[in-house]
């Protein structure tokens, strides 16, 4: 038998574990290029069953494979070589582990005789990640034994079930001796056999939601609220939010819903509030008597700023069992909820009022903001993220890249009911094209990427993974000339520092960037281009890029104005 041939042996035991992954529903394998990982990659490249994407680089490798587990809640298998590609992983494997995205990771390494001798490309691989990961397993040198077969395939199902279950990344380490390369008798073998295999069985392990019910003495203690109020952060593939559009309706409860929380629009979304709440001034009408909590932290520095005032009201934050969520310590309760809350037959006891109030507040604010928002030269953030939100086809998606533009769709959008995906584990601007690209690649639909010049360049090597995108994917570069989300902070104050050291102007040529990745590059300069362009590149396949020039101390006047803006009961 071929596969009982040394030659063979690596590529065999790797086909094994592949054929399990295979078993067990996984989709998508990222690959990048490496001498160590030959066997792994071969393994894939002979099943027909998995789409494999190869990247060259494993930091932004790493982002791509999170956005595909983000488009659809499963994990996407990552194939790297030795040494530091491995380490290349790690920003990457932090984003997944805060925001709960699984991922699995198969790593080559040195066989043990080699390690902690100097021996080239070899690192300390084992647990690298430390507690970022959900599971570890030193899988050990290729063998034909059976009971060696029988815990690799193990392993394969155990990566599956536990980045599912526990959210978060499985890494698996591979010590592999050459030969690396199978006889190529042995590889068409195995293509063959493979074929048989194409049609994916039935998972041997799917995660299911469960539903939480809560005791009359939770429910009577919230519908005796009068001014109770809804607030859910960014969410990730885990979080099951349905139900909240029927809570706030029995409860008829504002809902403060974050771009990025994905919660449905009804009559009880409340838009704008990151605007109206950055003034203590306004809270006085908009103080809550109970606060249920939802998602992750918020982003909204607004938001965060009332919850922390009012933490001596009932916060409850209802949390899922592999994440803790209150950053801002002003919680009172905590409820592990894994699943669907079930909404028993409540009615309320909400002041007539208090809905009514917040909304008279979002419509002040809009028309407040309605006036600021015009066109001007040179074009201010606010102003692109005002005019995009508004003709964004209703089946696309949206990324928001950290910094200012998950903040600006918040304060100047109307994302409402819309998709809309973030990076607020970790919330660094790493790997944020590479993301949105993983999105693009399994989302059935058309999306745009919403960056600053900062982010943009820190994840140019995610253009590489461009050709790989089929639907339309606008990224739209808000191009300031540095980073100014400093501006908010009291560095800014500090004049012969700043600009060096935090703002860090740029003068990068982005559409030479973009010819050198043979991608479609649209400059904006005046106000009128926006609509127009955006409409016309979303239509198109593929990955477009549209740099709007703004300005900083304009976009940042703006932003100030309307964090402002001072409710009145007659205005």
């Amino acid at each position: 038998m071929l596969e009982n041939e040394p030659q063979n042996l690596a590529f065999h035991w790797s086909t094994e574990f592949v054929r399990a992954l295979f078993e067990e529903g996984i989709e998508h394998a990222v690959i990048s290029p490496g001498s160590r990982s030959t066997a792994l990659t071969l393994s894939f490249s002979a099943h027909s069953g998995f789409k494999k994407h190869i990247g060259i680089d494993e930091r932004s490798s790493a982002f791509f494979a999170l956005g595909l587990a983000k488009a659809h809640g499963k994990p996407a298998v990552l194939v790297c070589t030795s040494g530091t590609a491995l380490a290349n992983y790690f920003p990457a494997v932090v984003e997944a582990a805060q925001s709960g995205i699984p991922l699995i990771i198969l790593s080559a390494d040195r066989p043990s005789h080699y390690r902690g001798l100097g021996a080239s490309q070899t690192i300390d691989q084992l647990k690298i990640f430390g507690n970022y990961s959900v599971f570890f397993h030193e899988v050990g040198e290729p063998d034909l034994h059976a009971r060696s077969l029988k815990r690799l395939r193990l392993a394969a199902s155990q990566s599956v079930q536990l980045s599912m279950e526990r959210s978060g990344v499985a890494h698996l380490n591979f010590p592999f001796s050459k030969p690396f390369e199978p006889d190529t008798k042995y590889l068409k073998q195995v293509e063959f056999e493979n074929e048989k295999q194409a049609r994916r069985p039935s998972p041997k392990y799917e995660q299911s939601r469960s539903s939480v019910e809560l005791g009359e003495t939770f429910w009577s203690d919230v519908i005796s609220a009068e001014k109770p109020l809804i607030v859910v952060g960014p969410t990730s593939p885990h979080h099951s939010l349905d139900f909240i559009t029927p809570l706030a309706r029995a409860l008829d409860a504002p809902v403060l819903a974050e771009p990025g929380s994905n919660v449905s629009s009804s009559r009880h979304t409340i838009q704008g509030f990151d605007g109206f709440l950055r003034n203590p001034d306004n809270w006085d009408y908009l103080e809550a008597d109970l606060i249920l909590r939802f998602g992750m932290q918020p982003v909204s520095k607004a938001l965060n700023n009332y919850l922390d005032k009012l933490d001596t009201v009932m916060q409850i934050s209802f949390m899922h069992p592999n994440q803790w969520t209150d950053g801002t310590l002003s919680s009172q309760k905590q409820i592990l909820l894994d699943g669907e809350l079930v909404i028993p037959e409540v009615t309320g006891a909400a002041d007539k009022e208090w809905i009514k109030t917040w909304r008279k507040v979002e419509k002040s604010f809009k028309s407040f903001r309605e006036e600021q928002l015009y066109p001007s030269s040179p074009i201010t953030d606010g102003y692109v993220f005002s005019k995009i939100s508004e003709t964004q086809p209703k089946k696309s998606f949206v990324f928001l890249s950290n910094s200012f533009p998950v903040r600006d769709m918040s304060l100047f959008g109307e994302f409402d009911g819309k998709e809309i995906h973030v990076n607020r584990g970790a919330a660094g601007i790493d790997g944020i094209i590479s993301t949105a690209i993983g999105m693009s690649v399994k989302q059935d639909k058309p999306g745009f990427l919403m960056i600053g010049d900062i982010a943009f360049l820190h994840d140019t090597n995610g253009l590489l993974l461009s050709a790989q995108v089929d639907r339309p994917l606008v990224i739209i570069v808000l191009n300031n000339g540095g980073g100014t989300i400093f501006r908010m902070l009291p560095v800014h104050q500090i004049k012969e520092k700043y600009t060096t050291y935090f703002e860090t102007p740029q003068r990068t040529k982005i559409a030479a960037l973009c010819r050198a990745h043979n991608i479609d590059h649209t400059l904006i300069s005046k106000p009128e281009q926006i609509i127009p362009t955006f409409d016309k590149l979303i239509e198109r396949k593929g990955v477009h890029v549209m740099e709007c020039m703004t300005g900083a101390d304009e976009s940042m006047e703006l932003r100030h104005t309307l964090w402002n803006f001072k409710f009145t009961n007659d205005s």
